[in-house]
């Protein structure tokens, strides 16, 4: 296959997938796709308004490349599993998203199938599923889903006359791989290190341990609006079948002030209204995943998905130590303005932060700690109310037995950040460099502040 047929992405999709007459679009790095048509009864193109004018924008960004400031790209097997997870690691404790190329995966031998989907993943054809569906967005953008199945959706795809997608497909049994999954702090040493001293009595949300995996399956033509995941984690993804073109989003002046990065989050979740504003405000770039690329996100980051073919993807959300300050501004982010981020609502989190508060002292001192990072997670698990995101369940901030270990480690460190009552928490979160995790903490000197609680 030719290098020029290869970035052709609308042989088989025309006619089959998408009506004959769907319009294309060039891309900066050179892919030719098709652009989303759903008709009405008027025979106008009902994407004509939204969906093409953003997918029309994320086309003009440039391609993330090796040089690339933002996104960090990496080969799977060129380094040790050390080397790999610790580049990782700083990367996106800097608010550096990651792209891996060649990490292993679940190819189907020839197509995206029921079959596929059954024998790898286990997803039964019969599960039922409630589908983003682009004519239910464009009638109602709240409600935007329809009942089916995964094998409805599946028949659907070579039915031009839809273009859907399930997102957060559970699949609680799949993880990240082997070389990275150690990057899950929230579950290797937030709940792992802490299940034996502090026994789970209360009722825990199941969530903590049924969202750790999920699959995406996208219709040809599907676009994501820009948005950042909720609850402050982390998310990776991995390209199984198909392809997708990610665009992820920042400020032209650079700025990390959370007024502002609040601002581009509102302002990206409504493409249309504020075209003007994101054009001239906004930078980003378009990271091309393909079977065997991998896309780590830090938090809060804000990308939108274009899917040109039918696609398959699996991923999922952890927290991480080092990208605490991350996860707070996002959880920030959502408390003031939850509706520019989307995904599942988490109501497990509070839990899982509590969980690594306490795990703190008996942590390896191979795992790098971080002055502001640790600030904000202390906070973040001793204030749940101020980071409840809008529309969340009271659930989400309720009080277990892990409250009151959780506030006493954290009224320690927050003493020994220098925090009192003439300098508050927000005297350090709220200024400078929103994306640095600040200082490395000197473990010793931590343990020595940690004694007294831990009755060493």
């Amino acid at each position: 296959m030719s290098s020029t047929q290869s970035l052709d992405l609308t042989a088989g999709v025309l006619g089959t997938q998408v009506p004959q007459e769907s319009p294309s679009i060039k891309w900066k790095d050179g892919h030719k796709t098709i652009l989303p048509a759903i008709y009405d009864e008027k025979k106008q193109n009902i994407c004509d308004k939204v969906d093409i004018p953003f997918i029309q924008y994320m086309a003009r960004l440039p391609t993330s490349q090796r040089s690339s400031t933002h996104v960090i790209h990496l080969e799977y097997g060129a380094q040790t599993i050390r080397d790999i997870s610790e580049i990782v690691e700083e990367a996106l404790s800097l608010n550096k998203s990651v792209k891996i190329s060649g990490v292993p995966h679940n190819a189907p031998k020839k197509e995206l199938s029921s079959t596929y989907l059954d024998v790898t993943f286990g997803i039964s054809p019969f599960r039922p599923v409630y589908a983003h569906d682009v004519r239910s967005r464009y009638n109602d953008h709240l409600h935007p889903h329809i009942s089916s199945t995964i094998g409805g959706v599946l028949q659907s795809i070579n039915d031009p006359a839809h273009i859907q997608c399930i997102l957060d497909i559970p699949l609680s049994h799949i993880s990240m791989p082997d070389e990275f999954r150690l990057l899950d702090h929230g579950l290797v040493y937030g709940w792992n290190s802490t299940l034996g001293t502090l026994p789970i009595h209360s009722k825990v949300h199941p969530e903590n341990f049924t969202t750790k995996g999920w699959g995406l399956l996208h219709h040809a033509g599907f676009v994501s609006y820009p948005h950042h995941d909720a609850e402050g984690t982390l998310t990776w993804v991995r390209m199984e079948a198909g392809i997708k073109f990610w665009a992820v989003f920042w400020l032209k002046s650079g700025t990390s002030n959370r007024i502002n990065l609040q601002d581009l989050s509102v302002k990206l979740a409504d493409y249309t209204t504020h075209r003007k504003w994101i054009e001239s405000n906004c930078d980003g770039c378009v990271v091309t995943l393909r079977p065997g690329d991998m896309l780590i996100l830090p938090p809060g980051t804000i990308h939108a998905v274009y899917t040109p073919i039918a696609s398959f993807s699996t991923g999922g959300h952890f927290y991480n130590y080092s990208c605490m300050h991350l996860t707070e501004l996002s959880r920030y982010i959502d408390s003031e303005v939850g509706y520019t981020a989307t995904n599942q609502g988490m109501d497990h989190a509070l839990e899982t932060l509590r969980r690594m508060v306490i795990a703190i002292p008996f942590l390896s001192s191979r795992i790098q700690l971080y002055e502001r990072a640790i600030l904000s997670l202390c906070v973040m698990a001793t204030k749940p109310q101020q980071y409840r995101a809008m529309g969340s369940s009271s659930m989400s901030v309720e009080d277990t037995e892990t409250a009151e270990p959780c506030e006493d480690i954290s009224l320690i460190l927050m003493q020994y950040f220098g925090i009192t009552k003439r300098k508050r928490s927000g005297d350090v979160l709220y200024v400078g460099d929103q994306f640095k995790p600040g200082k490395k903490i000197d473990r010793i000197s931590m343990l020595e502040a940690l004694k007294e609680v831990l009755n060493i």
